[in-house]
């Protein structure tokens, strides 16, 4: 395992750990720690949903009704199930927010079935206006206002009362002409089923769940080819949580051999709303009949170029009106003469939708099929195929955005060879043939922006193409005499869709057939909007047939994407991008890509630049695939922190130094700004005298005269990190000897210090942010007089907190390593316990070893988003911050963010910290080499002095 992979699956493990103690606590009733710990997981694991709906409960019964609303509410938009909507409901309730409590009471009633636990917040949430639900059993719950007259009307038709849930989409119900709260009742989510079907060794296996009433297995029927029907009996176990479905709770069914044999297949498991679970439906011997084909293998190469016919778009739609209708208007905007639309509707749920598509048929502007039921996307396009004859087919997803020109370029593609049977545009979303970045999810632009990219694509790229191991279905030109040899995709096997497309261009490629993706058009690409929940899971179950259909699938494409051949493409269209976005002049940034207070700062002067009308370009190293076991130096990449990023403007080192510097030169760059050169070509020291403009040098650390950066070594491997005192240049090299050069350059000290000297001589200006750090850099280079600019305005007034006396919570802000003072926490620690002394300490941030600090008895909270520090401060409930670095800071943002959240702090007499804390009187200085209990007993004793302060309440 790599370091990264290795790196994730600790901080993974790390959030599980923070999760279970969370859980602890509340078995335990204390809440407090139960907050805590499920922040500190939260923090690690922010995409964990279940993480989250665990804080926001504890949240809700620590009185934090506001910010669990907030977690409630999205956990109830994005997975739509019922405790969600339950906290959603009582966390409005208790902020006083009537209406909002009812909004979320409606949302649930509509969509969920009756549970009597709520009855209470329902009925509060009513306001005595009424209300209406479905149970589980289907029979309707209504709690009207007895002098009024209950009304309904299904899918927009008045009808009698009905006592149990009746067929059709939607249902409304009034009493008195006023709708009762839940209403309209949507009959279609009530109804609905997840689940997903596989052919397993012992028969069929699966599992399913109806999402409106999940606690118990749902009604769930087997079907034969000739009508014959059976119950389907379930296990009784509950799978895991999927991570497609995180609070979908799975009822596993399977179903032997045994009680197969009587039936014919192929097979339909279907649930009480008439459609088929994901895939069904299934045959089991017919899949195990196709006689596999190696998806390596490659037929004599098609030689006879066919006659051009004329072209069918085919599009298979099933739900989400407002993307399909977005989608057709721009493809009637984008379709060349004599095109015919042949739109499948696969019985979509949404009689809207259907309607929309009817007026399109009856004016003549598509082809339309309608299914009886939901066949699936590969049955639904092989009704649309074969409705096309013996024309070419451009086979496209109903949540794409075709521009003008796009459907040209593909076609010219497809011709351009005889061997070429499939075209596939770029996207933002189109596994191997996605932009900007390879993997996919990217964004999708909007139809003006596909317009652009696509125009940009034709122009750099032209009519290029590059051989592909497999079209991608989404937007996939298929040419008719490859469709005609190759037959129709096989939906008996891939049921509702995911990978038909692919085994279609396996076939294709061992008739003879070649695939290719055209890089110079360019689709839109939503992505998965007609499945969700059991989507993943049939990508899964797909994926697996697949390979076996084709051996060594997925090693194809696995060396595909190792070699990248559509690298070349990417980059010319991210060039064409970039020189979009060119202003008249433009000022140059190097930085590290290490993040922190470094980054903060490019961040801010590139937001100056911008609005100073200039163009702001970051040169910064280029993270390669794997970066723990990538040695510096790395490839620099461009950006211009705009909403559009640029990864394939990645210029290799030194090879393609010649191509980056004329990039810059034609965006004019007249100033380079030089902040860090960490993993950076040495290259990259001489881009402002290679393009003749002048150079500011900022001072972030002492990287320019100490290897180690940071000015702390260590006496021996054992020995803890200390400042080193600035020694001599002979004491660098023996401290660099014993501890190696941070920097990762091969220079020593003595000439690193020569071309320091001579890059500050020739530098218009270098910025130092602090006094301190000024002073440092003239010590070490005479004749250089740093400007100083610091980096916040430390005569802004703020409300400082004195610190109780007593016991006292101290706490520690940022990512806390050996020189942010680690080991000086961990003595501190370790002495308080040690003596008994009322004194706790919590680190808002991360640290280089948290499990460590955790063992110790110190509580970390975990690595805060940018802006989100002052906040966490104030949640820990510290009354002093201490910032035990043992190096002399530039500037020390922990400190500021101290500041902002009312606490005054302790840092050692070294460096910036302690020029701006004895500038400021905000806070104390200790001096440098404290033991650690006279470290603790000083935070125990300090209280501010605010007669003699320079600044008092500031």
């Amino acid at each position: 395992m790599s370091d990264k992979k290795s790196g994730q699956a600790a901080t993974a493990a790390a959030a599980a750990a923070a999760w279970e103690a969370g859980r602890l606590a509340v078995q335990q009733g204390d809440l407090a720690a139960a907050l805590r710990w499920l922040a500190r997981g939260h923090r690690l694991a922010p995409e964990d949903p279940r993480l989250e709906y665990d804080l926001a409960n504890v949240q809700l019964a620590l009185g934090a009704a506001a910010a669990a609303a907030d977690i409630f509410e999205r956990l109830a938009r994005r997975h739509d199930f019922a405790p969600a909507w339950h906290g959603l409901i009582a966390a409005r309730r208790r902020t006083g927010d009537a209406d909002g409590a009812a909004r979320a009471c409606a949302a649930y009633l509509g969509r969920h079935c009756w549970d009597e636990t709520i009855l209470e917040l329902v009925s509060a949430g009513a306001a005595g206006a009424g209300w209406c639900a479905v149970t589980a059993e289907g029979s309707l719950r209504i709690a009207a206002p007895s002098a009024r007259r209950v009304q309904m009307r299904l899918d927009g038709i008045p009808i009698r009362a009905a006592r149990r849930i009746p067929r059709g989409s939607w249902l409304d119900i009034s009493a008195g002409g006023e709708p009762l709260l839940g209403s309209p009742l949507d009959l279609r989510a009530l109804r609905r089923l997840e689940g997903l079907v596989a052919a397993a060794e012992a028969g069929l296996q699966g599992w399913a769940c109806r999402p409106a009433a999940p606690n118990d297995p749902p009604e769930l029927t087997l079907g034969d080819a000739r009508g014959r029907t059976r119950r389907v009996k379930f296990s009784g176990n509950v799978l895991p949580p999927d991570a497609a479905a995180p609070f979908l709770l799975r009822h596993e069914f399977i179903i032997p051999t045994e009680e197969l044999r009587d039936l014919v297949p192929p097979f339909r498991i279907y649930g009480m709303d008439g459609r088929d679970i994901f895939g069904s439906p299934v045959d089991p011997a017919a899949i195990a009949a196709i006689v596999p084909v190696p998806a390596a293998r490659l037929g004599r190469r098609v030689s006879r170029l066919p006659a051009p016919r004329p072209l069918a778009v085919v599009m298979p739609v099933y739900g989400g009106q407002e993307v399909t209708q977005a989608c057709l208007n721009a493809l009637f905007a984008a379709l060349p003469r004599r095109t015919r639309t042949i739109v499948v509707d696969d019985a979509t749920p949404e009689p809207a939708l259907a309607a929309w598509l009817d007026g399109l048929a009856a004016a003549g502007r598509i082809i339309l099929i309608r299914h009886d039921r939901n066949r699936g996307f590969p049955a639904a396009a092989n009704a649309g195929i074969a409705a096309a004859g013996r024309r070419d087919v451009l086979l496209l997803n109903s949540d794409t955005l075709l521009p003008p020109g796009a459907v040209a370029t593909l076609r010219e593609a497809v011709y351009a060879a005889a061997e070429i049977g499939s075209a596939t545009p770029l996207s933002n979303e189109a596994t191997i043939c996605s932009y900007p970045l390879a993997a996919g999810g990217n964004p999708a632009p909007d139809l003006a922006e596909t317009i652009r990219l696509d125009g940009l694509a034709r122009a750099a790229n032209g009519l290029a193409r590059v051989q592909i191991p497999t079209g991608i279905g989404f937007c996939m030109y298929l040419r008719h005499d490859c469709l005609a040899a190759t037959g129709p995709f096989r939906s008996e096997v891939f049921a509702q869709g995911y990978g038909e497309e692919n085994d279609w261009c396996l076939r294709a490629r061992a008739l003879g057939y070649r695939h290719v993706a055209v890089t110079g058009a360019f689709v839109a690409h939503l992505g998965g909007v007609s499945f969700r929940a059991a989507g993943q899971a049939l990508n899964r179950r797909n994926a697996e047939i697949l390979n076996r259909l084709h051996p060594g699938y997925d090693a194809l494409v696995g060396a595909f994407i190792a070699r990248d051949p559509l690298a070349p493409a990417r980059r010319r269209l991210d060039l064409a991008l970039f020189a979009a976005g060119r202003r008249a002049r433009a000022t140059l940034l190097i930085s590290h890509n290490h993040g922190g207070g470094v980054a903060r700062r490019v961040d801010a002067e590139m937001a100056a630049i911008r609005a100073e009308g200039r163009r702001p370009i970051l040169l910064r190293p280029a993270a390669p695939a794997d970066p723990e076991n990538t040695p510096f130096p790395w490839h620099a990449a461009v950006t211009d922190g705009a909403a559009a990023d640029y990864p394939n403007l990645i210029f290799r080192m030194p090879d393609e130094f010649s191509r980056l510097l004329r990039l810059l030169r034609a965006e004019s760059v007249g100033q380079v700004i030089f902040h860090h050169a960490l993993g950076h070509h040495p290259l990259v020291r001489d881009v402002a005298a290679a393009l003749g403009v002048p150079q500011e040098i900022v001072i972030h650390d002492y990287a320019s005269f100490c290897p180690r950066v940071n000015l702390v070594t260590r006496g021996g491997p054992d020995a803890p990190p200390r400042y080193c005192g600035e020694p001599s240049v002979a004491g660098c090299i023996a401290c660099v000897r014993t501890n190696g050069d941070e920097t990762f350059e091969r220079i020593g000290v003595k000439p690193r210090l020569r071309r320091s000297a001579e890059e500050f001589a020739t530098a218009a200006r270098v910025i130092a942010p602090s006094g301190d750090a000024a002073r440092r850099i003239a010590r070490h280079f005479p004749g250089i007089s740093p400007v100083v600019v610091p980096w916040q305005d430390d005569s802004a007034p703020v409300s400082l907190r004195a610190p109780r006396r007593g016991p006292k919570k101290i706490v520690v802000i940022g990512g806390i390593g050996p020189a942010k003072g680690y080991e000086v926490l961990i003595d501190c620690a370790a002495d308080s316990q040690r003596r008994g002394l009322p004194l706790a300490f919590v680190v808002a941030g991360a640290s280089a070893d948290d499990e460590r600090l955790l063992a110790a008895g110190i509580f970390v909270t975990g690595a805060y988003a940018e802006g989100a520090a002052t906040a966490l401060i104030k949640e820990t409930g510290a009354e002093l911050a201490f910032l035990p670095s043992i190096w002399p800071e530039t500037w020390c943002f922990a400190l500021s963010e101290a500041w902002d959240a009312g606490l005054y702090a302790i840092a050692f007499d070294l460096g910036a910290q302690a020029a701006r804390i004895r500038a400021s009187g905000r806070g104390a200085l200790l001096p440098l080499g404290l033991p650690a209990p006279r470290i603790n007993d000083s935070l125990l004793a300090w209280e501010p002095n605010l007669s003699n302060s320079p600044h008092p309440n500031r």
